[in-house]
């Protein structure tokens, strides 16, 4: 299986800039009550090599702070996923929401993670793992709609996990090929894309990734 996971970065520096706004305003808000992110130097240091883009530099002073609240650990799995260092990004996001349920972003990154670790062609996952990772992937994005249903970039990231969902169970060399399984899969892909397109006809981009998934699909049954 060879699945492209590119559009995974290319669409993460886009949002980077939005986040580092994000950082300063949660720091600055969080320093009138959390002593950690206020006074830890670490978390200073962490904070300011976000901001900088060195995110190598924020993860090795972030995993200094003992006893994270929210806010570091949000910041560090951030990182990680910069760093790609995805496993440690899920493990960040999951440690995350059993503190914080609601999260909408830790669960659309965390998802983000977990796809781009399953189309990883370099990675020992095995098919079933795989397609368990997609899963996982797909729930995460489900939940961050759920939270927060008005951002469209949750349904286009759910609709290219489908669509490399569909891409696994489709291929009747793996050891997870299920027919019916990969159409459905194709099915809420093309569903999720269109929904985003709705919204901006202009995204060429989906127009023909939707169309790209119909082929996916007819093939099926050829």
């Amino acid at each position: 299986m060879n699945i492209r996971s590119n559009q995974f970065m290319n669409f993460g520096k886009v949002k980077h800039w939005v986040l580092l706004g994000v950082f300063v305003l949660s720091v600055n808000a969080a320093s009138a009550q959390s002593q950690s992110s206020s006074s830890n130097p670490y978390v200073r240091l962490g904070n300011k090599a976000i901001m900088d883009g060195d995110f190598k530099a924020a993860v090795n002073a972030l995993e200094k702070v003992k006893s994270p609240d929210t806010l570091v650990t949000y910041m560090l799995g951030y990182s990680h996923i910069r760093c790609a260092n995805y496993n440690k990004a899920i493990t960040s996001f999951t440690k995350l929401l059993s503190q914080s349920p609601n999260n909408f972003s830790a669960y659309y990154w965390r998802g983000k993670a977990r796809n781009t670790l399953a189309v990883q062609s370099d990675n020992k996952l095995s098919e079933a793992e795989r397609g368990k990772m997609l899963q996982g992937s797909i729930d995460d994005f489900s939940n961050a709609i759920r939270l927060n249903p008005d951002d469209l970039s949750y349904y286009q990231s759910r609709g290219m996990a489908y669509r490399d969902l569909g891409i696994l169970q489709g291929t009747n060399s793996t050891a997870v090929y299920d027919k019916s399984l990969a159409e459905e899969a194709y099915q809420k892909s093309i569903d999720d894309l269109q929904h985003v397109l709705n919204s901006n006809s202009k995204r060429e981009d989906l127009a023909k990734e939707i169309k790209k998934v119909k082929i996916y699909k007819t093939n099926l049954s050829k």
